[in-house]
């Protein structure tokens, strides 16, 4: 490691035990909520150390087509294809939707840089459209007015974890228009609709396991179909998918522990740092500088291999006990809301939100100081995802006058904590 490496290193680490210090002087907790890998507990670390102790499995097709059944079984989806992120899920859908360049496709003006790089690396146009503020996804009253000769699909997302506002609108629309419908529950993974999981209505959706999002292998992504043809399209573009190279498996793997001991474990506000100091050359970032400019990682396009899908099958294990207390959580940033004048986000009849974080629109001043004011208040981190139009690029999508709102107003409160464990553990 080089000596200014080094040398940030110490200085991070410092900081962050010198704020221990204070909480620890003023009777704060040690440990916060955080909105990274909650749910990775002792069995998660097991099945990591187990793989990375037994490399001559790493290719085994068995524990991801085992990995796959189980989420389609879950998910109530026909289909479903792992890859190693929910972006490389989309790009999968595109290719199985035979998206051609210079077709159009809708999406909202309040979404991650991943998702628009995954139509532009095909050659598909992306048309922007406003949200609603109810629960953030696309508005209705906006889409139509965006449709043209060439648009062949609406993307439509379930953000925060709530099922989207104008679902069965969107859904008839599309009909009507003769659209595909690309369902993203990246943030929504086993939220309900009428009784299904949401995915299952539009042709195609995604689901991610992200360190941030609702299960966890670090990075990882499925794809789902309930249509026999795009399920052919979906495996024609699965198979041709190589596999990550062992360094970056390794990498996966390694972060499942470094992620735990610096975020769950029970000393975490301690032997995080020592863990880290340690490993923090291992660590792996979700969207790289590459990805942000628009640039396509060399890695990019690569299907899951066992040891993740392995990871996957324990977390799919624990999923909706770790749902359940996400909206038991919830219920106190729902009494924070009604006693201080916040509107709540809406729980559209029928559905049932999987709250991945509880998203509040507050005052500007507010969320400019959002971190010190949580802690303040709660003693707690709240976050500001997303604080641009297309996260985390700067700029704004014109005419997204409620995409504008949510840049500058929204706020993100945690719903899962250290004292959430799975039982036995």
């Amino acid at each position: 490691m080089k000596t200014i490496e080094i040398k940030n290193l110490l200085q991070h680490i410092g900081k962050r035990q010198t704020r221990n210090l204070v909480n620890l002087t003023l009777g704060r907790p040690l440990r916060m909520s955080n909105f990274k890998s909650m749910t990775l507990d002792w069995d998660d670390v097991k099945i990591a150390n187990e793989w990375l102790s037994n490399r001559s499995s790493w290719k085994d097709e068995t524990v991801v087509s085992h990995y796959e059944a189980e989420f389609s079984q879950w998910n109530g989806s026909k289909y479903a294809f792992a890859f190693m992120a929910a972006r490389v899920a989309l790009s999968a859908c595109i290719y199985a939707l035979d998206l051609q360049p210079e077709d159009e496709v809708i999406l909202p003006g309040y979404t991650c840089v991943v998702v628009p790089n995954a139509f532009k690396w095909a050659g598909v146009k992306t048309v922007y459209c406003d949200i609603e503020l109810d629960t953030y996804g696309l508005d209705i009253n906006q889409i139509e007015s965006k449709i043209t000769s060439k648009t062949r699909a609406i993307l439509l997302h379930h953000l925060y974890g709530i099922v989207c506002r104008d679902y069965e609108a969107i859904l008839d629309l599309a009909k009507r228009y003769k659209l595909k419908v690309i369902e993203d529950c990246a943030h929504t993974t086993g939220a309900e609709y009428r009784g299904r999981k949401v995915g299952n209505f539009g042709d195609v959706a995604i689901y991610s396991s992200e360190r941030s999002k609702v299960f966890n292998t670090i990075q990882g992504g499925v794809a789902v179909t309930n249509d026999n043809v795009l399920g052919k399209r979906l495996k024609e573009y699965y198979e041709q998918a190589p596999y990550p190279d062992e360094l970056f498996i390794d990498n996966q793997l390694s972060n499942i522990l470094l992620e735990f001991y610096q975020f769950k474990h029970p000393q975490s506000w301690c032997i995080g740092d020592i863990y880290y100091c340690f490993n923090s050359h291992k660590k792996l970032f979700s969207t790289t500088e590459q990805e942000e400019k628009g640039i396509r990682p060399a890695y990019y396009g690569q299907k899951m291999p066992a040891p993740i899908a392995a990871l996957g099958l324990n977390q799919l294990k624990k999923i909706d006990y770790y749902s359940k207390c996400r909206r038991n959580n919830s219920q106190t940033w729902e009494k924070w809301c009604q006693e201080n004048g916040y509107k709540k986000p809406l729980v559209i009849d029928a559905s049932v939100p999987v709250y991945l974080f509880y998203p509040v629109i507050v005052e500007s001043e507010i969320k400019k100081e959002v971190k010190w004011w949580g802690f303040k208040n709660f003693n707690v981190s709240v976050g500001d995802w997303f604080n641009t139009h297309i996260y985390p690029v700067p700029g704004r999508i014109p005419g997204c006058k409620n995409a504008d709102i949510a840049v500058e107003q929204c706020i993100n409160f945690p719903t899962l904590n250290h004292m959430c464990k799975f039982p036995g553990f």
